[in-house]
């Protein structure tokens, strides 16, 4: 997970499956360490820096089987589709996670396991 700094030391120690960065310079060392299944980047923290991390991914063949979410704050199509053509595969929202539904918390818990989904549904508020 690149998100800035908002989460609780204890619960990301504890947890061996979340690996919580909160600078770009540490995310392709820590992607070469874990070798994760999925990446969840906070877009409106790495908005600056997104388009070539996901481009430096997608085309590296050691890293471009990894699925990668983007947690956003709201919809923008033109953004969204944007970071799909460079590889994101799901786009959560904040709103999501602030107003769930029965549905939107299944889209969200089809992507990630619980303890990423109670991570980013405590983050959101």
């Amino acid at each position: 997970m690149v998100a800035p700094n908002i989460f609780s030391v204890q619960l990301l120690a504890s947890n061996k499956q979340i690996k919580h960065i909160t600078s770009v310079d540490r995310v392709f060392p820590a992607i070469y360490d874990m070798i994760p299944n999925l990446i969840v980047f906070d877009y409106d923290y790495l908005s600056d820096d997104m388009e070539k991390m996901l481009r430096r991914i997608r085309t590296n063949p050691y890293y471009n089987k990894i699925k990668i979410c983007c947690f956003k704050s709201s919809p923008n199509r033109k953004i969204d589709e944007f970071l799909k053509v460079l590889g994101v595969n799901h786009v959560i929202y904040k709103t999501e996670l602030h107003n769930p539904t029965k549905a939107s918390m299944s889209h969200v818990k089809s992507i990630l396991d619980s303890a990423v989904t109670d991570l980013l549904v405590n983050a959101s508020f």
